[in-house]
């Protein structure tokens, strides 16, 4: 585990002694972070990449969604500033898990059904076909969590939207949407509405290319919708 999510795990630990885990507001969602073990629905080698730490997203003292993020992810370079940092990331790479409590929407609006499942880093196609369809190209590609059970078991963007769109009613991978920072990056992880309609939980994941070590911060869509 690097020294960084140590640190953030001893602070986390701390205010649950004090009086209870961190709790962030925002407009009408909270956001809460508290040391916890990713699910066991998740395969022992996806587990064993994640940090002991759940980001929880609540609405009407409910949760929407329970993130877990990887402790420590490689990249292709060192990002220069917050807004080329997911630029750092290769598809289809594993950088978290999700879980969802209850049946909800994805980004494109589609049925997005209650479970556990990981997170990749995906890209738009460049086809012409998804033009205006989104601000940024960058997804979170989820995949249900008994199919995706090696971190380098997809290797590809056709794996990796095979995999995602293999039980849905649309035949479309699932996706949630991922920002760039383009101001300042504040604290993390925080609550975000960097654009209309679009509720976000700002992040910053540990990550490495080669010796050289860095964080990637964005900000992960919970709330939004795909422009039709």
């Amino acid at each position: 585990m690097s020294k960084r999510w140590f640190r953030f795990l001893c602070i986390t630990s701390c205010l649950v002694l004090l009086g209870g885990p961190r709790l962030l507001q925002a407009a009408e969602a909270q956001l809460k972070v508290e040391p916890g073990m990713a699910p066991s629905e998740l395969s022992a080698d996806i587990r064993a990449l994640l940090a002991p730490t759940v980001i929880r997203v609540i609405e009407n003292d409910k949760p929407v969604m329970e993130f877990w993020l990887r402790s420590d992810i490689p990249f292709s370079a060192a990002p220069k500033d917050p807004s080329k940092a997911l630029d750092a990331l290769k598809q289809p790479v594993l950088f978290g898990a999700v879980r969802i409590p209850s049946a909800s929407r994805d980004y494109r609006d589609d049925e997005l059904p209650e479970g556990i499942y990981t997170m990749r880093f995906g890209l738009q196609p460049s086809d012409g076909n998804h033009l205006g369809s989104s601000d940024f190209a960058y997804f979170a590609v989820l995949i249900p969590a008994q199919s995706d059970t090696k971190p380098d078991g997809v290797t590809d963007y056709k794996a990796l939207t095979k995999a995602s769109s293999k039980e849905t009613s649309t035949g479309h991978p699932l996706i949630l949407s991922l920002r760039p920072v383009t101001g300042p990056v504040g604290q993390t992880p925080s609550l975000q509405e960097p654009a209309a309609d679009h509720k976000c939980v700002r992040v910053s994941l540990p990550g490495r290319a080669g010796e050289a070590k860095a964080d990637v911060v964005f900000d992960l869509v919970f709330s939004g919708k795909a422009a039709k």
